[in-house]
This record gives C-alpha cells, sequence and structure tokens, in this order.
C-alpha cells in the first residue's frame, strides 16, 4: 500500500473519522468481499477417508465412494454401501446402491463431508447401524487425507500387492473378492491399490486389470 504524503484529512461532522483509519476499513472490507467469493475459500470435495466412508475424486470430476459401518461385539451388524456421482462445485449429486439403487447427495463442509440418502437407511441392514440422520444430511469428518483417483471392488479370489506392476512375487500381502480398494494410479493394465483394513492400517501395490471391476451403480 502506498501512502498519502498529503496531511492526514479529517470529515466533517458527528461522524468524523480520520482519512487513514477510513482507508484501512475500506481496504479490510475489500478484502472480505474478495475473499468471499474466492474459490480458494471456497469448500471443495476431496479424496480422503470420512469415517465410515471411503471418497475418491478422480480425475473425470466424478466421485467414487464406499459407505461402511458395523455394530455389536460378537454378533455384529454391518451397514454398507456405493456412490457414484458427478461433481458439481461443492457437491456431488450420486446414486448409491448395494441391492437396490437410491439417489443422494454430498457436500464438502469445513472439516469434512455431509452424506444424504433419504432412503440411505433402505440399504440391506442398515436400518439397525446408519444414524436417521442420513435422511437429512450426516456429518461425517475428514479422518484421512488421500490421493485416491477411484475405487474398485477384487474380483479374483486373491490378488497380491505386488511391488511394481508384472511382479510375480507371492509372499506379499494380499487382498481377497469383494474388498474394496483405493486406486491411487492406473497404468497399462494395472492399478496401485491402497486397502485399509478395519484397524485403520494402510497396505500399497500393484493388482492386474483382470483381478479387479471398477464400480458400476444399479440400473
Amino acid at each position: 500500500t502506498i501512502e498519502s504524503k498529503k496531511p492526514t484529512k479529517h470529515l466533517k461532522g458527528k461522524n468524523r473519522m480520520p482519512f487513514k483509519r477510513c482507508l484501512s476499513r475500506l481496504l479490510v472490507a475489500s478484502f472480505v468481499c474478495v475473499a468471499a467469493g474466492s474459490p480458494a475459500f471456497a469448500a471443495t470435495l476431496h479424496s480422503g477417508k470420512y469415517e465410515g466412508l471411503m471418497l475418491a475424486v478422480t480425475p473425470e470430476h466424478q466421485v467414487e465412494g464406499f459407505y461402511a459401518e458395523e455394530m455389536g461385539e460378537g454378533v455384529t451388524r454391518t451397514c454398507t454401501f456405493f456412490l457414484q456421482g458427478k461433481v458439481d462445485g461443492a457437491k456431488a449429486s450420486v446414486s448409491t446402491w448395494l441391492d437396490a439403487a437410491y439417489p443422494g447427495t454430498v457436500a464438502a463442509s469445513s472439516d469434512g463431508v455431509t452424506l444424504t440418502v433419504e432412503k440411505g437407511r433402505e440399504h440391506p441392514g442398515c436400518i439397525s447401524v446408519l444414524m436417521p440422520e442420513i435422511a437429512t444430511g450426516l456429518d461425517l469428518t475428514q479422518t484421512a487425507a488421500k490421493k485416491w483417483i477411484g475405487l474398485v471392488t477384487v474380483s479374483a479370489d486373491k490378488a497380491f500387492l505386488q511391488k511394481t506392476p508384472d511382479a510375480k512375487a507371492s509372499h506379499r500381502a494380499y487382498v481377497v473378492k469383494d474388498d474394496v480398494v483405493a486406486v491411487l494410479a492406473f497404468k497399462e493394465g494395472w492399478a496401485q491399490v491402497e486397502y485399509i483394513n478395519g484397524e485403520g492400517r494402510s497396505s500399497k501395490g500393484w493388482i492386474s486389470q483382470d483381478q479387479y471391476a471398477r464400480l458400476a451403480p444399479k440400473g
């Protein structure tokens, strides 16, 4: 800011204010106005773990997600479903599915996302596990930021997480059929994936395209 060398002027009347203080307030007001309308300050959807929700934002501006929650000890009750949709600013309209498909939304919030599925508790097992707030907006806090570009399900009975594409090692960690894994990269028929177990531990490696299936919503 370049300050004027002229003597400080004062406004006449009861509400007079020093010129410099007035200018300062105008600058602050302008900054707040610009900041409020700036994309840099707007909430956006990001890949990551949001409590029970794995969420990936793809390079094509889609969201792919998998929600999993369980309750109880010994005999547990589980609620799981997939979601997929198009990102529109800070929000995505999605289709959620397991046996049947129900519409919903995922919206960015200050510390995570808000997941809304009016019929979410109608997914198998969810009525006794999922909070009723899912119908009007369930707030989920981000527990881990990730660079995922998609989600896939494991289609092979067992898929070893190889150190590099085309590797043949069979003594590494592995994932099994129907596991949901997040994708870090695709490369010539392979996917670099990350699997997070129930205790939150992460394992990474490459699996071939004949060992996984892309998410596909119910028709």
